[in-house]
C-alpha cells in the first residue's frame, strides 16, 4: 500500500453509495441484496467445522432473524435489529428462547 488514500477514498464513497442506497424502499435496496447472499452463503457452512461453538440460543436463529429483518425493513433498520438482538443475547437465555422479527 503505496497510498493508502487512493484505498480510503474508495472504501469511503462505496460506505457512502451504500448509505444512500439504504434510503430506498427495502425491495429495491441493491446492498441489501448483496447482504441477504452473504448470509446465505454463512448459512451454507458446514458449522461442525468450527468446532461447534457456532449456537444461536433464540428461535429463529440469529442469521434467519437478520434476513427477515433486512428484507422487510431494509438494510439500515434490519441491521440495527440485528444488533439490538445480538447484544440481548446472554448465557442467562434459555436456548430455543422465541424471538420474532417485530
Amino acid at each position: 500500500m503505496k497510498n493508502p488514500a487512493s484505498y480510503l477514498s474508495i472504501l469511503g464513497l462505496m460506505a457512502g453509495l451504500v448509505f444512500a442506497d439504504s434510503f430506498r424502499a427495502p425491495d429495491h435496496q441493491i446492498a441489501a441484496r448483496i447482504y441477504v447472499a452473504t448470509v446465505h452463503g454463512y448459512q451454507r457452512i458446514d458449522h461442525r467445522t468450527l468446532g461447534g461453538y457456532v449456537r444461536c440460543r433464540y428461535s429463529p436463529t440469529c442469521s434467519h432473524y437478520s434476513l427477515e429483518a433486512v428484507q422487510k425493513y431494509g438494510l439500515r433498520r434490519g441491521l440495527m435489529l440485528t444488533f439490538e438482538r445480538l447484544w440481548r443475547c446472554r448465557s442467562s437465555v434459555a436456548l430455543g428462547t422465541t424471538d420474532p422479527v417485530p
